[in-house]
C-alpha cells in the first residue's frame, strides 16, 4: 500500500479506537510490519509513533474528566490502562498534574490534536511535508560539478547524482557524513538557460580537493525544508516523482508567501541519508534559503 493511503488508515484508526485497543490493533490490518510502520510514521510526523498514541488516549481521557463524573479508575481503563497507578504516572508526565489534580485545578490543559494528512501532502501516492523554517549552519562540500540545462534538470540532475553515488564519493576526502548525499543547484544567472549542480559529500574543509572534483561552501542561511517520503529505493526518485515534488514545493510554498519570499533563484540543496533507507521507505529534504516578509 502506498505511504499516503497508510498513514491515512491508521490515522483514522487510532481516532476510531483511541479509547480502546492496545497499539498493535491499529496496524493489525494493515499490510505493513511494525517496524517499518513506526519508521514510516517518524519520517512524516517527526515524532514516535507510541507516543502519538498515547498523547492522543490521554488527550481523549482529559475530556472524560472534565465534561463527567466518571472514575478515574474506569477512564484509565476506558484508554486501555490496567492499572490505574500507570494511567496516572502516564497522565503526569504528559501534564505536569494528576488527574485529580487537573479535575479540580481550572488550569488549561494542551492537549495533542490529532494528526492530519491532507491531498496537498499527495505525491504519486508517497509523501510530502512541509514547509519548515530551519536555520542552516554554513558547511563545506566537495564533488563534481555539472551544467544542467534547467529545461533537463529533472532527467539529468538525478542522473549525474546516481553516477557520483555510484562512482565518485569514495575519491573525496575528509568527509563528515559520508552516507549522506547532497545535490546542490546554483542558478549562476537569471539569463542563463542552464545551472550548475554538483552533487557531493560533506567535508571539513576544502582544503584537499581531488583533481576534476569541485568545493562549495553553502552560506549560513534561513531556509524553507520540505520532506519527501517515497515507498522506493532513493536511487528510484524517476521523473514523474521529481516533475510531482518540485510542483508540490511550488505549491505549498506559494501557499506561505505571505509570511516569506523564497529565495531559491540563488541556490537550493537536496538532501538524503542513505541509511535511513529501510527496505521499503526513502526520505529526502529539500532546502531552500528564504526571506522573512517585515509586516
Amino acid at each position: 500500500m502506498e505511504p499516503y493511503k497508510l498513514l491515512i488508515e491508521l490515522l483514522s484508526q487510532i481516532e476510531k479506537n483511541v479509547s480502546g485497543p492496545s497499539e498493535t490493533e491499529y496496524w493489525a490490518k494493515l499490510p505493513i510490519s511494525i517496524v517499518h510502520l513506526r519508521r514510516l510514521f517518524r519520517f512524516t510526523f517527526g515524532i514516535p509513533l507510541q507516543s502519538y498514541i498515547r498523547s492522543r488516549k490521554l488527550a481523549n481521557s482529559v475530556e472524560k474528566l472534565m465534561l463527567t463524573e466518571k472514575r478515574i479508575l474506569d477512564i484509565s481503563m476506558d484508554c486501555g490502562y490496567e492499572h490505574e497507578q500507570t494511567y496516572i504516572r502516564a497522565f503526569k508526565r504528559e501534564y505536569g498534574l494528576t488527574p485529580g489534580e487537573c479535575r479540580h485545578s481550572g488550569k488549561n490543559i494542551h492537549i495533542t490534536p490529532p494528526l492530519h494528512l491532507f491531498p496537498k501532502n499527495n505525491i504519486c501516492g508517497n509523501l510530502v511535508y512541509g514547509p519548515d523554517m530551519i536555520m542552516v549552519p554554513s558547511f563545506h562540500l566537495i564533488g563534481r560539478m555539472y551544467q544542467i540545462e534547467m529545461a533537463e534538470s529533472v532527467t539529468k540532475a538525478p542522473e549525474a547524482a546516481k553516477q557520483f553515488w555510484w562512482n565518485k564519493r569514495h575519491k573525496v576526502p575528509n568527509t563528515v557524513e559520508p552516507n549522506i548525499y547532497y545535490g546542490l543547484t546554483r542558478i549562476i544567472h537569471p539569463s542563463l538557460s542552464w545551472t550548475n549542480y554538483l552533487p557531493a559529500l560533506r567535508v571539513n574543509s576544502l582544503n584537499d580537493i581531488p583533481d576534476g572534483f569541485t568545493g562549495d561552501t553553502v552560506p549560513t542561511s534561513l531556509c524553507v525544508g520540505f520532506r519527501y517520503i517515497g515507498n522506493h529505493h532513493y536511487e528510484e526518485i524517476d521523473v514523474l516523482r521529481a516533475e510531482a515534488l518540485y510542483h508540490a514545493i511550488d505549491r505549498l510554498a506559494a501557499e506561505h508567501k505571505g509570511r516569506y519570499e523564497l529565495m531559491d533563484s540563488g541556490f537550493f540543496f537536496e538532501k538524503i541519508d542513505t541509511d535511513a533507507y529501510d527496505g521499503q521507505f526513502c526520505q529526502m529534504e529539500w532546502f531552500a534559503p528564504i526571506r522573512v516578509r517585515q509586516t
